[in-house]
């Protein structure tokens, strides 16, 4: 499925030429190819490469006229495969990432021109700390897997790795780990296969360094093929097959000049061609007509020096051109290994910067083997070839000429409306390296401070986060010595900006060093607003849930939004019940939704992101604050409009209502409303992950457990195309949780994806959600009697010590309800009793309560029989009460256990027949939900009662149904324990 392919070697050793032999027997066989050269004055990263494969992709379906032929139908296939797998806001920013693709999808950029550059540069209140740069990460995974799933194979080149940022092998590792992924969106496969070929020079790359250990740690993996290839010198025989073979000579006649050519350059290729072509320039090897063959004066070429690698060769042979064409390559030079068409037309524009076209000296220097052209690109024949060029050029002109390519780009930009932008970010970068040498006065330190600025919004429109960082920088260190004093509306837009890049790409200590830079030197409240709300994620994202919380309610309390501290569940309960009786009232619709103005009130803007903000946080550490929250959020839409904060406020009323008022009519309500929005909204992903609690919560309320794990896969897509890999987590726990709880799958196999769930969380360094995965990993492993050596797994003990620490509730409640499943599946019903009556329900009601009251109301039920107590009798008859709720909610997964437990009840109280009625309606009602253990625990105590009622041999048949059910569940510890009570059974 993938090859991949690492060749290293010294400069000039031959790797790139390989690359191109490789290129073009692949083009000769209709692979699609994806070639990404690094330069080391120009940041380039994996997007170049998608950028030119699509931009000559479009030429090619352009110059088609046959919709039917292979080609095209291969190009609709990848169209959809991209468009299935992005929302409208997705493909949008799809296009800013890679230009090339608006040629693809016009009509969507048509509709949605002048909105994207901005978004790109704006943190929502939905947006986590690094989720844009998993966005990215995720986009190009998406866009990998449209090509690969085409039928063809896809070579990528990489050339020269030492040169490339951090970003491109560790994209290259991820790719190659997400083809192996179990769960991925779309139905195409990775049907034609991967080679990535890649090039470094081994003497500029650390053996411990970077890049080694992204190439030995995809060996390592075993998910591709790893070869490495070593391309040394040019043995002195191989040198003189090449010189007899291109002279026509036997090699006893060449074996001199052979030898001669290998001590001159150590055999290195690059300097061999070098070495041939300056000895043929200087006619030391010419063609004798007298002796029919080449000749050569071996005493002459002895003399020739090659010192300083090939360099003198290349100056020697350089300054025999004409004057305009060095002038010209120098001024290439200044540009980097390859420059674009347009740049160059954007230097020749009025001839400001020459007196001559410079384009037309070109054609010169590509005969003279200095560049190559290549489509709209000129470039370098070799890096060695460009450097030795830039170097010609004394240092302190050198400065002086990237200022006044600066200059010029900066002026004629306005003349090319389709790449201004990057003929800006071009002129910046000649500016930023005239300022590395240069003495600025005042006025020039601000002014390109603020052309900085200007560059790096332009790179975050592409989702280049290390580009517009480095701007930023470069920025701040124009900045006077008191900039907070002279300098305090720019000193503020660039440390917010960089806290926003930091926050982007998941730069925790850069963004906390930001943040406070400038709540230290803020002059007014509006001017912390950013940088508070940058905070409060920052402090979530270190699980500080709790000052999260709190930094919301304060910024609220200033932007007119009080809080109490402390709520009360009737507090909670009385104000949603007035909300909620609103929205009842008024019959709730999309449509109406629809039809509210845009909120337009800056300062409620800012209090809805807020509020956004502090409900996410409060489902963890303040479930009782919640309510309040979307009740005021609901409350400020309906009085001062929309926005994609109020499609949150109502799913977590809708939720809200589940939880604490049990009105499921309008929790379903709203839950239909809510996914309509979402589904029309351009943020639906972002949206989706959000809300993947809450919309979870909905679909489990509201439709059977088959229908629910569908959307598992949907989530987990969204949050990753969201960038939101905490709720990519999430949606991948909930999963395991859900097959744990319904019975869905395999307790084995469960184990086994929830190590692989916890190996992803800590990947990501989601350590809440490794915790909530260690509980059900326990619960598992009380089942099973499992354990993986490999991990080292906290008991329930140490987990709700970390659920008190961090103060989550949330965890605390999920290790109480795993443990008491534990105890009741070995019947040690005094230890089931004992945790609840230890650890009551609290407020408000979580999915998990249904099991909680359901294992009590079985265990006090049982106890009532053997005691006579009443104090569990009650108990059991107000888990009767309560489960009754749960199956009329949700009868796909409630039905049975209170069937069950109205099995119980009947059989307590000696009403054998209805007993026996509910226990069969149990079997049948799981057997219909397709829910293994609550066929199993239904088999198990119907069989039980049977015994117990002198019918030995029904109960038998009935214990050895639920033996069987356990061992298809995967519950070892159980069904031999269950077995263990079966022999003792039949030997009484």
């Amino acid at each position: 499925l993938c090859e991949a392919v690492y060749l290293q070697g010294y400069a000039g050793a031959g790797k790139s030429s390989l690359i191109h032999s490789v290129v073009d027997a692949c083009k000769e066989d209709n692979w699609f190819i994806l070639e990404c050269k690094f330069d080391k004055e120009k940041r380039i990263d994996i997007s170049s490469a998608f950028n030119d494969f699509f931009g000559k992709w479009h030429q090619m379906n352009d110059r088609s006229n046959n919709p039917d032929s292979p080609s095209s139908r291969v190009f609709q296939i990848i169209c959809r495969t991209i468009s299935d797998a992005f929302d409208t806001a997705g493909l949008r920013q799809l296009c800013d990432l890679i230009p090339n693709l608006a040629h693809i999808f016009p009509l969507l950029l048509i509709s949605l021109r002048g909105a994207s550059s901005h978004n790109q540069q704006v943190i929502s209140s939905m947006d986590k700390v690094g989720s844009k740069g998993k966005r990215r990460f995720h986009m190009y995974r998406l866009l990998f897997k449209a090509l690969c799933s085409a039928g063809r194979p896809v070579l990528l080149t990489l050339d020269d790795l030492q040169w490339a940022g951090p970003f491109t092998m560790e994209f290259v590792e991820d790719f190659i780990e997400y083809m192996h992924e179990p769960i991925s969106i779309g139905s195409n496969a990775f049907t034609g296969g991967l080679i990535i070929v890649g090039t470094y020079r081994s003497n500029e790359v650390d053996a411990d360094g970077d890049l080694m250990k992204r190439v030995n740690s995809i060996e390592r993996s075993s998910k591709a093929n790893v070869t490495k290839l070593t391309i040394g010198e040019v043995a002195k025989d191989d040198i003189t097959k090449l010189i007899s073979a291109k002279l026509c000579l036997p090699r006893r006649y060449t074996q001199d000049l052979s030898e001669l050519v290998h001590s001159k350059t150590s055999g290195n290729a690059f300097f061999v061609i070098e070495f041939l072509r300056s000895i043929i320039q200087n006619k030391c090897l010419q063609f004798s007509v007298r002796s029919r063959r080449w000749v050569w004066d071996e005493d002459i070429l002895s003399l020739s020096k090659i010192s300083d690698g090939v360099a003198e060769l290349l100056v020697a042979s350089f300054n025999q051109f004409p004057s305009r064409v060095t002038q010209t390559v120098k001024i290439i030079s200044c540009l980097g290994f390859q420059v674009e068409e347009w740049l160059i037309d954007a230097l020749d524009y009025k001839n400001q910067i020459v007196s001559f076209n410079m384009k037309n000296e070109l054609v010169i220097a590509v005969q003279e083997n200095f560049l190559e052209k290549a489509g709209p690109v000129w470039q370098f024949t070799h890096d060695i070839v460009k450097s030795t060029i830039y170097e010609l050029i004394p240092a302190k002109n050198r400065a002086l000429l990237h200022k006044n390519i600066g200059d010029i780009l900066l002026t004629n930009s306005q003349h090319f409306p389709s790449e201004s932008k990057a003929i800006q970010k071009m002129a910046t970068d000649q500016i930023n390296k005239y300022c590395q040498c240069g003495h600025l006065d005042k006025h020039n330190r601000s002014l390109f401070a603020s052309q900085n600025v200007m560059a790096a919004k332009s790179a975050l429109t592409s989702y280049n986060f290390e580009e517009a960082q480095s701007y930023i920088d470069s920025a701040i260190k124009l900045l006077e010595i008191d900039h907070w004093e002279t300098q305090y509306s720019l000193s503020l837009e660039l440390f917010e900006m960089s806290a926003s890049i930091s926050c982007m790409h998941g730069d925790i200590d850069k963004m906390s060093s930001c943040l406070d830079n400038i709540l230290s030197h803020a002059k007014e409240f509006n001017d912390t607003l950013k940088a508070s709300s940058l905070l409060v994620k920052l402090l979530a994202a270190s699980t500080k849930f709790e000052e999260a919380i709190s930094n919301c309610l304060v910024i609220l309390e200033n932007l007119g939004e009080h809080f109490a501290n402390d709520v009360s569940p009737s507090e909670a309960a009385r104000e949603l019940s007035v909300v909620t009786e609103t929205l009842l009232n008024n019959n709730v619709t999309c449509e109406q939704f629809k039809l509210l103005p845009l909120m337009t009130d800056k300062r409620k803007i800012n209090a809805m992101k807020f509020m956004n903000m502090a409900c996410q946080y409060s489902l963890v550490s303040r479930p009782m604050l919640l309510p309040l929250l979307c009740c005021r959020m609901l409350r400020l839409t309906i009085k001062y409009g929309f926005c994609d904060d109020s499609i949150v406020g109502l799913a977590t009323v809708g939720y809200s209502s589940f939880t604490l008022t049990e009105n499921t009519r309008l929790g379903s309500q709203i839950a239909k409303v809510c996914e309509t929005m979402i589904r029309e909204s351009l943020n639906e992903h972002v949206l989706r992950s959000r809300l993947c609690i809450e919309l979870v919560m909905f679909l489990i309320y509201t439709q059977p457990a088959a229908a629910v794990m569908t959307q598992f896969p949907v989530m987990y897509e969204s949050s990753k195309l969201a960038g939101d890999m905490e709720n990519a987590v999430v949606a991948r726990r909930i999963c395991c949780a859900f097959v744990f709880w319904f019975g869905s799958g395999d307790l084995l196999n469960l184990s086994k994806h929830i190590v692989m769930c916890i190996d992803e969380a800590s990947k990501y360094r989601q350590i809440a959600s490794v915790n909530f995965l260690m509980v059900h990993l326990n619960a598992c492993i009380y089942l099973t009697g499992e354990t993986n050596a490999k991990l080292d797994t906290k008991s329930f003990n140490e987990l709700k010590e970390i659920g008190k620490t961090t103060k989550s509730n949330l965890l605390l409640w999920q290790c109480h309800v795993c443990e008491i499943c534990g105890h009741f599946y070995m019947r040690d019903y005094l230890a089931v009793v004992s945790l609840c009556e230890t650890n009551p329900c609290p407020r408000p009601k979580r999915i998990l309560h249904g099991w909680r009251t359901f294992f009590e109301g079985v265990a006090c039920l049982s106890l009532a029989r053997d005691t006579k107590k009443n104090a569990w009798r009650r108990t059991g008859e107000n888990a009767v009460s309560e489960l009754s709720k749960w199956a009329i909610m949700s009868p796909w997964n409630f039905e049975s256990k209170y069937k069950l437990l109205q099995a119980e009840l009947s059989y307590l109280d000696g009403e054998l027949e209805p007993a026996e009625n509910s226990y069969k309606a149990s079997i049948i009602s799981a057997q219909e939900h397709k829910s293994m253990n609550d066929e199993a625990i239904a088999c198990e105590l119907y069989g039980i009662y049977l015994v117990e009622n002198k019918r030995a041999g029904a109960g038998l048949t009935h214990l050895l149904k639920a033996v069987e059910k356990y061992k298809d569940w995967g519950a070892v510890e159980k069904f031999q324990e269950l077995q263990g009570f079966i022999d003792i059974t039949i030997n009484k």
